[in-house]
């Protein structure tokens, strides 16, 4: 039951806010669910790759997935997902949620900075830089491996200014690369005999499902940049508790 409210409450965020919102899983599964903080990485990468595969094929069908793009960045991706889940196992818990803290702290930021550059997002598009969609491609890996977070507040950057995509359509092919990436995840961790139960994936992935529709339909009659600035702070005070309760443990 735990790991189907923490799945609910990371799905309201990830319906309200957007790209980012999936920050809270791995902090929900750690100190809710009472996974240990390796185990949760894991857990909530596989669990946004299985959450993605809705917002994919709404996308796909509308057209707004870039296929080539999206295996071009997925050929380094995924070998980044596999070191980055790699690296992380020889980081001590404490220090690790310590580095997720600071890493919500900065996509709590960037939210809020980029709320309202989304429009002139909307209207880019050129010619694709596959220099710069190979190299993001491996560092969104290596970050999404590590973290355990689907990394779409990476992903929708470098295809737009990367790739030259418009919007939509990197957010479409965003989703793409986050399946591939969650697949990914769940072998890698297999290969290096670190399981992950199913189960939990299963429970968290279903109580997502019902929190993003929430939190979906709840966006529509709210502002959105006051959507962000609520959830950039609420992000950036569970950071802070991240920090106070791990830092002891490395001192």
């Amino acid at each position: 039951m735990d790991a189907v409210i923490s799945g609910i409450l990371s799905g309201v965020s990830l319906g309200l806010t957007g790209s980012g919102g999936s920050v809270l899983a791995v902090p929900l599964l750690v100190y809710f669910v009472g996974l240990d903080p390796h185990t949760a990485v894991g857990t909530s990468l596989v669990a946004v790759g299985i959450t993605a595969i809705m917002g994919f094929s709404m996308h796909w069908k509308r057209g707004n997935v870039d296929f080539m793009t999206g295996v071009l960045m997925a050929l380094t991706s995924i070998p980044g997902v596999y070191i980055g889940s790699y690296m992380n196992k020889s980081v001590k818990g404490p220090l690790l949620m310590t580095m997720f803290a600071v890493l919500m702290i900065v996509i709590a930021i960037k939210m809020v900075w980029n709320g309202g550059r989304d429009a002139r997002q909307s209207t880019g598009g050129g010619r694709i830089n596959h220099v710069n969609v190979i190299t993001l491609g491996f560092l969104v890996g290596v970050a999404s491996g590590f973290f355990g977070v689907g990394g779409g507040f990476l992903l929708v950057p470098a295809l737009t200014m990367g790739a030259g995509l418009k919007m939509h359509r990197a957010v479409g092919t965003s989703l793409f690369v986050i399946v591939l990436n969650g697949l990914a995840g769940f072998v890698s961790y297999e290969l290096q005999g670190r399981p992950i139960d199913p189960v939990i994936v299963i429970l968290f992935v279903l109580g997502g499902l019902v929190g993003d529709a929430i939190g979906v339909r709840t966006a529509k009659s709210l502002s959105c940049r006051g959507l962000r600035r609520v959830f950039a702070a609420v992000v950036i005070l569970v950071a802070l508790y991240l920090v106070g309760v791990n830092l002891p443990g490395m001192l």
